[in-house]
């Protein structure tokens, strides 16, 4: 067991101070390299679990055991729920270097949890099937992961109990009468996927039902949520409680940090302000209950001292996007802050693998305390989350506008004054293959809605190519082929009064690459008087491209030097508010994004319980 004592807190000199840390570069007290490492120990853990001649391919990876080995389950186990964490790290593997051989080994696990796409006796199909086959299409684009997807979405709509509102947890526990529990609020994201990408569009609103339902039934005053609520076949509650925590009136950990992720996600997908004010509710409860290290104790409310770095790990991912979301910068700051501090601790030793430490990533995860079942293991699930939280904190820390699946999230302002002859530039970086991505140009005053919106388009295609909207569809002059994680350099001429515009790419190491040559702007868009807005707009998933540097000036003025925008928390209210975020602080002029770093390094430095580095104990 880790102990969760706090450590005497140190006094720090910080009088006068500010201003210097606000114009030092953008690095925290967490940097990319920090991540890195971290994943390469995930990388080395995971290639001696898909090389273990024991493990078959239909075999899934749970939690460690005593022996150094790991507890599996079949791939048609109809009761577990963690199926798919393992072939989704695989995928992960796959995602960060393009490497065949985690390909190879992904599809290898994904195939194989096919047989669960039909079973409909748990909520528990979105845990299995999203983390697999949805990383499997996201990463390849292959439409039998997509089919695979609807079949299961299907499966798991058909628990929707439309009188009370709520997916029914499940059919084996005899005790419940229709059970509506956290773990549910992680699943509704195959629904909320599926009624997007060619599914039945009632199961975003079963889906969203659902998470009010949970909102308003599961989440206490204080933010602290329950665990268990029983209905009547009516709807009218029968009981609150928990199965996982220490007692009815607690806050299981893990089901807290299941309520962060959730809530933001579904916030993503529906942009429904209650989304977002339950998410910040219950973050801001988990946040106020943490120890030093930021790795909570099993449930917040035991006497039983017992970490569990899975639900660390989820917390991590979640509020790093939920901090993207907020539009109050000092609230998004700690966020981001509580999920560096937590992704510090860890990929610490106290609590990543070391060799001969297992078979897992994260040590100390607890799985169901209350039957000493996988108490102090490493979980599949609490690998899954925190290489998803590392990955996450990379796309964040390298800055940029990234895409989204929703059209008014994905636009950017631009302004009014962008009128004539303009000169468009700027880098996009894919960060899957294939997507189905369109950077499209609007005028200030035109709603961003639907790709009709916007006049002038660049697509990356599901073929693997740019193309250039011209008038009624999609066409190019050249073949240019984008590759993930290389960074294209685009320039665009757009003549606003002959409504013609013209796109060169360059590839990384190439010459340019006349695209398009005075293509005509969409016939059905709405008139286009200036460059207004620029929409980043994925087609199957969010953050499918990331953009940077970009301008836009009139034709016959040079160029001039820019520094790279960065990610500010979106708020597709308030466009303008989001524009005047800067680091200015004090009147103390910072790089990009090092007003951030320096504010997250004080509030760390401040911390209860935290010693200055030279004088941390050994772990």
């Amino acid at each position: 067991m880790v102990s969760g004592a706090r450590e005497k807190s140190f006094p720090w000199l910080l009088v006068g101070c500010l201003c210097v840390l606000t114009a030092a570069p953008a690095r925290a007290y967490y940097d990319e390299a920090a991540a890195d490492r971290a994943l390469e120990v995930a990388r080395q853990q995971l290639n001696r679990t898909v090389t273990d001649p024991g493990i078959p391919t239909n075999r899934y990876p749970k939690a460690s055991t005593d022996a150094g080995t790991w507890t599996l389950i079949t791939e048609s186990n109809t009761v577990a729920w963690t199926q798919g964490f393992f072939p989704g790290l695989l995928w992960s593997m796959y995602e960060q270097g393009r490497d065949p051989f985690w390909r190879t080994q992904a599809e290898a696990w994904t195939q194989n949890l096919e047989v669960q796409k039909t079973h409909s006796e748990t909520h528990d199909t979105g845990f299995k099937i999203f983390t697999s086959f949805g990383n499997a299409y996201r990463q390849t684009g292959n439409p039998a992961y997509r089919d695979v997807m609807l079949t299961a979405a299907g499966s798991l709509a058909a628990r929707f109990n439309p009188t009370v509102g709520i997916i029914d947890c499940c059919a084996w526990n005899s005790d419940w009468n229709v059970p509506l529990v956290v773990d549910t609020m992680m699943n509704l994201e195959l629904l909320f996927w599926a009624a997007r990408n060619g599914g039945d569009p009632a199961w975003n609103d079963m889906a969203l039902r659902h998470a009010l339902k949970t909102a308003s039934d599961m989440v206490r005053e204080d933010g602290g949520t329950f665990h268990v609520v029983d209905y009547d076949p009516r709807g009218r509650i029968l009981s609150r409680g928990t199965f996982q925590g220490y007692a009815d009136s607690s806050t299981w950990a893990r089901g807290q940090a299941w309520a962060i992720y959730g809530f933001t996600m579904a916030y993503r997908y529906t942009r429904d302000s209650a989304m977002l004010f339950y998410a910040q509710k219950v973050s801001d409860y988990y946040l106020a209950h943490l120890p030093a290290d930021f790795v909570p104790n099993w449930d917040f409310d035991a006497p039983t001292q017992q970490k569990d770095s899975s639900a660390a790990a989820i917390a991590a991912s979640a509020l790093q996007e939920l901090s993207t979301y907020v539009s109050d910068p000092t609230v998004a700051q700690r966020y981001r802050n509580a999920a560096i501090s937590t992704l510090e601790s860890l990929s610490s030793p106290a609590y990543l693998a070391t060799p001969g430490s297992g078979p897992g990533i994260l040590l100390h995860g607890t799985g169901f305390f209350p039957r000493n079942e996988e108490v102090d293991k490493s979980l599949i699930y609490g690998d899954y989350y925190f290489v998803e939280a590392l990955i996450r904190f990379k796309r964040l820390m390298q800055g940029g506008w990234l895409s989204t699946f929703d059209f008014p999230s994905s636009v950017r302002p631009l302004g009014t004054g962008n009128t004539g002859v303009g000169i468009v530039e700027f880098d996009v970086t894919p960060l899957s293959q294939p997507i189905d991505a369109v950077i499209g140009y609007a005028d200030s005053s035109t709603p961003v809605t639907r790709y009709a919106s916007l006049a002038m388009s660049l697509r990356m295609n599901p073929s693997g190519f740019f193309d250039v909207h011209q008038g009624g569809g999609y066409a190019a002059l050249a073949s240019v082929p984008y590759q993930a994680h290389a960074t294209y350099h685009v320039r665009m001429r757009a003549d606003l009064n002959a409504k013609t515009y013209s796109v060169w790419v360059t590839p990384p190491g190439g010459s340019e690459v006349l695209l398009a040559d005075n293509f005509a702007f969409r016939s059905d868009a709405p008139p286009t008087d200036d460059l207004g807005q620029v929409s980043l707009k994925s087609g199957h998933f969010e953050s499918e491209f990331r953009l940077q540097n970009h301008t836009v000036r009139a034709e016959g003025t040079p160029p001039t030097e820019q520094p790279p925008p960065t990610e500010q928390p979106q708020n597709p209210e308030n466009r303008e508010e989001e524009a005047a975020v800067t680091g200015d602080v004090g009147g103390c002029t910072s790089a990009p994004g090092a007003t951030f770093a320096a504010a997250g390094l004080l509030l760390w430095l401040l911390r209860p319980g935290r010693r200055p580095r030279n004088t941390r104990r050994p772990r």
